[in-house]
């Protein structure tokens, strides 16, 4: 249950607020007592104060989405929904989309403000991916059929989520203090997948529906946007059912 007076009387931004876990985002902070303005390329008016219509495959789109948001906001969580197309289109609306809203937005968020973008969680040795992470954290809209030729997502579409959030929660680490002096920290939350459902073996584990774990993400969001978590920033939190725990016990041999 969430707790009616937790961000009472803050403002907060939801991209990705009309489906997925955007929308499960919302609804908590909205139930929390947060004023929340969605942002999302459908139309969608649960859980929101306001909305903003905007393609997030359009670079002009966010920046005037940016602009036209409040001052002082309090908070930004960015879940948008990963498009069905190719690795391109995951790519500009799961990557760069967050990552162009944050830089835009943060200056102008109000003091002690909270960030939080989606990560992925651990289905390998970060260190043996470093180099795609790298990469992708510093990819632009120019650069995308680029990017995915090089790295062969191509190939391999179902790689491109975790491309997308390895590289959102090695920027969260990058940016740790980058707005430090307005109080302003940035996180990453780890779902089980983009929309915080569980996998099978999570749901056999655990005797858990997978649709909880889109629950446990937007609880686990709600905290990371609250002052509960006033002493993180540059912090990966991995709100996945146990899913990256049960990959590196394998991996480790733990």
């Amino acid at each position: 249950m969430t707790q009616p007076a937790l961000l009472s009387g803050k403002r907060i931004a939801v991209l990705g607020s009309a489906s997925g876990l955007g929308l499960a985002v919302a609804r908590a902070l909205d139930a929390a007592g947060a004023e929340v303005h969605g942002i999302d390329q459908e139309r969608g008016f649960e859980g929101v104060a306001a909305f903003y219509r905007a393609d997030l495959s359009d670079p002009e789109a966010i920046a005037a989405t940016a602009h036209a948001l409040p001052e002082g906001l309090d908070g930004l969580a960015l879940f948008p929904a990963l498009p069905g197309g190719g690795p391109r289109d995951v790519l500009a609306h799961g990557l760069l989309a967050p990552r162009l809203l944050t830089v835009s937005l943060a200056p102008r968020l109000g003091h002690g403000a909270a960030i939080v973008l989606r990560g992925a969680p651990v289905t390998g040795h970060w260190a043996e991916y470093l180099p795609e992470t790298r990469a992708a954290m510093a990819l632009r809209h120019d650069g995308l059929e680029r990017f995915v030729a090089h790295w062969g997502l191509g190939l391999d579409p179902a790689r491109t989520p975790r491309s997308v959030g390895w590289a959102l929660a090695g920027f969260a680490m990058a940016q740790r203090w980058a707005w430090a002096g307005q109080g302003v920290r940035i996180n990453a939350l780890s779902p089980a997948s983009p929309d915080g459902r569980l996998p099978p073996e999570i749901v056999a584990a655990t005797g858990q529906e997978a649709a909880a774990g889109t629950h446990h993400a937007a609880s686990a969001a709600l905290f990371l946007l609250s002052d509960l978590s006033r002493g993180l920033t540059g912090a990966v939190l991995a709100a996945d059912g146990g899913l990256s725990a049960q990959t590196m016990c394998r991996l480790d041999g733990l």
